[in-house]
């Protein structure tokens, strides 16, 4: 199954700073003089930042600080799209953000502001934090990122961390925002038949475990449980991890699957970050 032209890493997912332009390749560029370079207060009230992995926001209220978050591949749906929105019960979030912007000097070029016309999503950043001195940090660009990769980095595990704190995570399972209108895992029962590169894959789901088969032969000899429209391994014995059969499952780690009005689209993963979907429909035992 891993040699039947699986390919393809999975997409990128998010956004970019600001939407596409009509006309092409004008360039829009401005610096606000009056934005502060250097940040004195440490009292950080507001944050949001978007670029292509992750929109992420989260402000200080009279009960609380409230958070969000999404990102990851919104056009397939392969489990690593996620929402969540909460009000945080750790007070950490605000004073790492803040130790982010005075390490990597976010401030030297506030109030930049650049356009291009016409390019597509994906391409820059957009940041804005706000404190309770009155003193302001804003960029965006949609060319370029304004932040640069180890403060995206650091801003992105900073959300995550404070998530996985609140008992949540990024990916689709993780989320506590629905994200699919048929994400009904109480649809996904019985037997379900698919073709897919001239092999015939089965499905049989039974209550929360799924067993899958490909021209008549368990995968990796796994089950998976189903939770929240996704599965999770779930090995039968201790240490197996690969097929005994007449196909090389070598590269197969997993699946999830989304219900869809008549049929269900199934996603097999395998190593180096490839995929394969198939559709199944659903057949008598």
């Amino acid at each position: 199954m891993g040699k039947d032209g699986f390919g393809g890493g999975l997409g990128s997912g998010m956004m970019g700073a600001a939407g596409m332009q009509d006309c092409c390749g004008g360039k829009h560029e401005s610096v606000d003089s009056s934005a502060p370079k250097v940040i004195e207060s440490d009292e950080l009230i507001s944050f949001s930042y978007a670029d292509r992995k992750i929109s992420c926001s989260c402000q200080l209220c009279d009960d609380g600080l409230y958070v969000s978050a999404n990102g990851g591949n919104s056009s397939r749906r392969d489990g690593t799209r996620f929402c969540v929105r909460y009000r945080s019960c750790t007070d950490f979030l605000l004073g790492k953000l803040n130790s982010i912007i005075k390490s990597h000097e976010l401030a030297r070029n506030n109030g930049y502001h650049c356009t291009v016309d016409g390019l597509p999503n994906g391409c820059g950043d957009y940041i804005k934090a706000e404190y309770k001195s009155g003193e302001m940090l804003y960029m965006n660009s949609n060319q370029t990122p304004t932040v640069g990769y180890p403060a995206d980095d650091e801003i992105y595990d900073a959300f995550h961390d404070d998530a996985l704190k609140n008992g949540l995570d990024f990916n689709t399972a993780g989320s506590n925002v629905q994200l699919y209108d048929d994400a009904d895992r109480d649809y996904l029962q019985g037997k379900w038949k698919g073709k897919h590169f001239g092999r015939e894959i089965v499905a049989v789901f039974t209550g929360v475990t799924v067993k899958i088969f490909v021209d008549g032969n368990m995968t990796d000899n796994c089950e998976y449980i189903i939770y929240q429209g996704s599965v999770r391994t779930n090995r039968l014995k201790e240490g197996r991890t690969k097929a005994e059969t007449d196909y090389d499952y070598e590269e197969f780690e997993g699946c999830s699957c989304m219900r869809k009005k008549n049929h269900f689209t199934m996603t097999c993963y395998f190593m180096k970050e490839s995929y394969s979907t198939c559709d199944l429909y659903k057949q008598d035992n």
